[in-house]
């Protein structure tokens, strides 16, 4: 699933060029399928599901964090999705009991 595109986290995290774009993908695609889990998105829903553009933003935030903090993080020190993201998903999160 594609909520965001690496042209999109580029413009976003304001990378110029093509020397970083393998490790850009790997963790757009990381990012992608961490959001599509958490919203329990399923493949058969992938061509008609628009993400909503705060979807998307959280997104781009999850993306950005791990390409920044790209070593293994620490209880207490960093976060491995930044909360902000997570409270924009968990609006958009089917909950079922």
């Amino acid at each position: 699933m594609e909520l965001i595109t690496v042209a999109a986290f580029k413009a976003h995290a304001r990378i110029d060029g093509e020397d970083q774009d393998s490790a850009i993908t790997a963790i757009v695609d990381a990012a992608n399928a961490h959001v599509a889990g958490f919203l329990d998105i399923a493949e058969d829903d992938v061509p008609t599901y628009e993400p909503p553009a705060d979807v998307k933003q959280a997104t781009l935030l999850i993306a950005s964090h791990w390409f920044e903090n790209r070593e293994d993080s620490f209880p207490g020190t960093i976060h491995e999705v930044p909360l902000d993201a997570h409270e924009v998903l968990l609006n958009h999160r089917g909950w079922a009991f």
